[in-house]
């Protein structure tokens, strides 16, 4: 058997909290391929592809340790103010207490690289 991850995978950690959790680990692997190989002739040592399985896989591991919330109070009590000067914090997150609060919708990522969209033609009635 072969294994590949042409595409790799990648590994993100959040560490500011939520109401729900301190951390977060997003561990990606967008393309996996399994290869079944069958050994024709072991004195020309050939191989041929029996089978192929290919699948993605994604998870998220939230971790929440005990007094969570007393930590990621005062983290969110330290990033205001630090971000006094710049608020650039709080046009990124929107404001650090809604997101501890759980009104936070975090910033979505689209990756387009190898994505194909396809849009139906929308006629009106009239035509």
């Amino acid at each position: 058997m072969a294994v590949s991850l042409p595409e790799g995978v990648k590994v993100d950690s959040n560490d500011l909290g939520t109401h729900q959790y301190k951390r977060v680990i997003s561990v990606r692997a967008p393309h996996i391929c399994f290869k079944v190989l069958f050994m024709v002739s072991s004195e020309r040592n050939t191989w041929l592809e029996a089978a192929e399985f290919v699948a993605d896989a994604y998870a998220d591991i939230y971790l929440a340790p005990r007094g969570h919330h007393e930590m990621t109070l005062a983290q969110v009590a330290f990033v205001e103010e630090q971000d006094k000067l710049t608020g650039r914090a709080k046009r990124t997150f929107g404001g650090l207490g809604n997101r501890f609060a759980g009104k936070f919708c975090p910033t979505i990522a689209i990756s387009l690289n190898d994505a194909k969209l396809f849009f139906d033609r929308i006629q009106s009635p009239n035509s």
